[in-house]
């Protein structure tokens, strides 16, 4: 009877005994890792970012949290000309060598490198040579957002590769697959195999820093073989060409084997490198990472195949459904625990970490995910037994149910592809700066400014205006002045701009020296009103 199949059913003793092996190899590789690649931050120069020197340096000397290795490097002189600049990276440092002949002013060194796991950074260090000079020097580095779209985009059709394509042909390990779903899983990894190259190309503009043109650059091609994301790359495409392989081999146990193969080949690439694998401690994060995706990757694989078996005969679709019902507890409870581990050790306790943009694009997640648990739990205990009977409303809405949770992987599978551009809140530990909060007040106004950042370098600066009596107000204009104790530099002048909320805002305000600044704040108040005040900050190195 299709019942009886529920509990004596020897697929689920073998796909249990294939989690054992699956997971004793799991620990086997993560044991004789090699070194773990992490996400560096830079932790300070020399000379010291906004330094006012005698005499110029012969070199800039950047100091990170991790392994670096240097792509690029440029000097901004005083009047905005610029030079590149070349330089050498050892254990945690890299030295940028100078021109032998630097005039006096402010100079900038933009720099641009890449941690070990395969990440872009960027920044730029300021110093001053003899006397200032009056121009304000920027930090010229920015992501396209033309790149920054299509490494989304490729990145979406490689999760869909790997978990709709690799999963789907593991699926073979409980049951065989309807043809339309192996149809499915095929083109899926055809689609995750062609969008390794373009992976490789974006990845290499996005470690350079430049547009799309710099595809035609061999640089960037070789930048990206170079950097650890290749390794992710090339076990994902190894992981993919396996599942093609199985899908078209006709022996059952050959073809589950390799899957079984491409499916280890899936978490050691997505473990090998990455903000995940990266945080501390690494043994654990490793293992979680590759625990989450593999159990993923099997479960994400099956949804397909089941809603095209749930079309036929229950004597056809029940034994692989009661069977997938039977086996989906050995992968919920390790996804569930290795997804929490990681969320933990990634954004810390509850507090501002939670807040950050990758601490929303989790919320974001959760979210998603409570909704398609609910749905996996509602299929699991409620509609599997009479699906499986051949209850034609149970079927159909197991169908629907499933369709879902698909869709409702989709949307995840984006949201996980933004992590790219969101580093966790690990990562910024190190640059964090407390807000800075200045009251400034006359005999008829007051007003209240918020600097993001009280360290040297950008800053963004909210204004909020009231009257003595405390009621806001909407004056015409509003110019803000900024000069360093003793006037090392020229006073920095910009406008602000309003807000639709009554907040005036100014965004990427440079402050390039550390130490006492005089703030003047001048606010139109009306054609024939013009109020001053001022104040001090003290800025950080």
């Amino acid at each position: 009877m299709i019942t009886h199949a529920w509990g004596s059913d020897a697929r689920v003793r073998a796909f249990r005994r294939w989690l054992l092996v699956h997971a004793s190899l799991m620990l086997a590789v993560l044991l004789i890792c090699g070194a773990a690649h992490a996400h560096a931050t830079l932790t300070g120069s020399m000379p010291a970012d906004g330094t006012v020197l005698e005499d110029p340096p012969a070199a800039v000397t950047l100091s990170f949290n991790e392994p670096v290795s240097l792509i690029g490097a440029m000097l901004i002189a005083p009047g905005g000309d610029t030079v590149e600049l070349a330089g050498s990276a050892s254990t945690g440092e890299i030295s940028i060598d100078l021109p032998t002949e630097l005039g006096q002013g402010s100079h900038a060194v933009s720099w641009r490198a890449v941690s070990e796991d395969g990440h872009p950074i960027s920044g730029t260090t300021f110093f001053v040579v003899g006397a200032p000079s009056t121009d304000r020097v920027a930090d010229r580095a920015s992501l396209d957002a033309w790149v920054a779209g299509l490494l989304w985009l490729a990145r979406l059709v490689l999760f869909i590769g790997i978990f709709f394509g690799v999963g789907g042909a593991a699926f073979r390990i409980l049951a065989e697959l309807p043809r339309t779903a192996a149809r499915f899983a095929c083109w899926a990894s055809v689609a995750g195999l062609v969008a390794i190259p373009a992976i490789f190309g974006v990845q290499g503009v996005d470690l350079l820093g430049r547009g799309l043109s710099g595809l035609l650059a061999g640089q960037a091609w070789e930048l990206a073989m170079a950097s650890p994301y290749s390794a992710t790359l090339a076990l994902a495409a190894a992981a993919l060409g396996l599942s093609l392989l199985s899908l078209a081999l006709s022996p059952p146990v050959a073809s589950r084997v390799i899957a079984s193969i491409a499916v280890l080949l899936v978490g050691l690439g997505i473990s090998a490198s990455g903000h995940a694998s990266a945080a501390e401690p690494r043994w654990l994060t490793r293992a979680a990472l590759f625990m989450h995706v593999t159990t993923i990757a099997w479960w994400v694989g099956a949804l397909l195949p089941l809603v095209f078996l749930l079309r036929q005969s229950p004597q056809v679709s029940a034994p692989p459904l009661l069977r997938f019902s039977r086996a989906i507890p050995f992968a919920i409870v390790p996804l569930v625990a290795s997804g929490a581990a990681l969320a933990v050790i990634q954004l810390g306790p509850p507090g501002a970490s939670w807040w950050t943009p990758y601490g929303q694009v989790l919320a974001a997640k959760l979210i998603l995910l409570v909704a398609l648990f609910s749905i996996a739990s509602w299929n699991r205990w409620v509609l599997t037994e009479p699906a499986a009977a051949g209850d034609d409303g149970a079927l159909s809405h197991m169908r629907r149910g499933i369709a879902a949770e698909i869709v409702i992987i989709l949307a995840v599978l984006g949201l996980v592809s933004v992590w790219r551009f969101t580093p966790p809140p690990r990562a910024l530990v190190t640059n964090q700066a407390a807000q800075l909060t200045l009251e400034l007040s006359s005999d008829t106004l007051s007003a209240n400014l918020t600097l993001s950042s009280g360290r040297v370098g950008e800053t963004d600066v909210q204004i909020s205006i009231r009257s003595a009596g405390g009621e806001t107000l909407s004056p015409r204009a509003i110019t803000l002045e900024f000069e360093p104790e003793g006037g090392t530099i020229s006073p920095i002048v910009r406008s602000a701009e309003a807000a639709p909320d009554g907040i005036w805002r100014l965004q990427g305000l440079n402050l390039p020296l550390p130490g006492s600044w005089q703030v003047e704040l001048q606010v139109r108040v009306s054609d024939f009103e013009l109020a001053k005040l001022s104040g001090q900050v003290e800025i950080a190195p």
